[in-house]
């Protein structure tokens, strides 16, 4: 059986299971009792807003990584910014919806399961603000994505359960980042900002470490220490999958040759980029392509 898939935004993935699967797959007391029911990526969601007025039975998860938006839990309201997640745990009224100057990008999952309910109190966020603060983790992108090319391959019991374990390592980087938040570290955290945000102005050539040091005025080796400190990568490491993201992003949205996209990203030898590509995504981008595209 081939999942649902729903169009709205360009560019956008989305997955929709059935609902009898999804029942049917929690009562086969599976490995892992949690399942993404449905889950997407939203690029430049303009004009997106969803409202539901008695909640849903699945917790929902945003990851802002471009743009802005808000959302409306219990009669408050929150602003979502970049590299923030939003939780709404589940039967709790809520609606959340796109900035309309600066419209976000997104990737969202339903967590279907008995531990649904129970993400607010891993998450530590019962007597909190349903808030998140992993920042523009790389690792995370990669992981909704990986979730998504899992099922639409297809919802065999395999894929099924591939994908709630992709979905738990998700959840375990959330955890393991909960107690961050905007701020913290003080002038170190500007530090990573602005060495991500240099990385995304060069993602088309090779970086060079010593100049983004004397950029932002540290040594290299304090700079490299605080980066792995609040990303948990390398420097290199980090802007490799910025660069993979990026094709991705190329992959799934223009019909340029895999030459051209490498070349676009600073990387001259094409079985180079294929190989840094199946490093990340454990497959080739001709296959991601396929995959993604179907």
């Amino acid at each position: 059986m081939r999942a649902g898939v729903r169009e709205g935004f360009p560019g956008q993935r989305s997955i929709v299971l059935p609902r009898p699967l999804v029942s049917n797959w929690l009562k086969s007391d599976p490995l892992l009792d949690f399942l993404p029911s449905d889950i997407g990526f939203y690029p430049t969601a303009t004009h997106h807003f969803v409202e539901r007025k008695s909640g849903i039975a699945q917790a929902v998860l945003i990851y802002c990584v471009d743009g802005e938006g808000w959302a409306v839990l219990s009669g408050r309201q929150y602003r979502i910014s970049p590299g923030t997640v939003l939780v709404t745990p589940p039967e709790v009224p809520h609606a959340y919806g796109a900035d309309e100057q600066r419209p976000w990008t997104i990737y969202w999952v339903h967590v279907a399961g008995q531990k649904a309910a129970s993400l607010a109190r891993f998450l530590e966020i019962e007597d909190a603000p349903p808030l998140l603060c992993p920042g523009r983790n790389p690792s995370l992108p990669t992981l909704f994505d990986k979730t998504i090319a899992i099922l639409e391959r297809g919802c065999t019991t395999d894929n099924l359960l591939m994908a709630s374990i992709t979905l738990g390592q998700l959840l375990g980087q959330l955890i393991a980042h909960r107690h961050r938040h905007p701020g913290d570290e003080g002038v170190p955290d500007d530090r990573v900002k602005n060495a991500i945000g240099y990385m995304e102005k060069h993602l088309d050539r090779t970086i060079d470490i010593d100049e983004l040091s004397k950029t932002l005025n540290t040594s290299r080796s304090h700079l490299a220490a605080v980066f792995k400190r609040n990303t948990g990568f390398s420097l290199l490491d980090f802007f490799i999958r910025m660069k993979i993201q990026r094709a991705c992003t190329l992959l799934d949205t223009t019909d340029l040759p895999i030459k051209a996209i490498s070349q676009q990203l600073g990387y001259d030898d094409q079985l180079y980029f294929s190989r840094c590509f199946r490093r990340i995504h454990d497959c080739s981008p001709v296959q991601y392509r396929s995959i993604m595209k179907g």
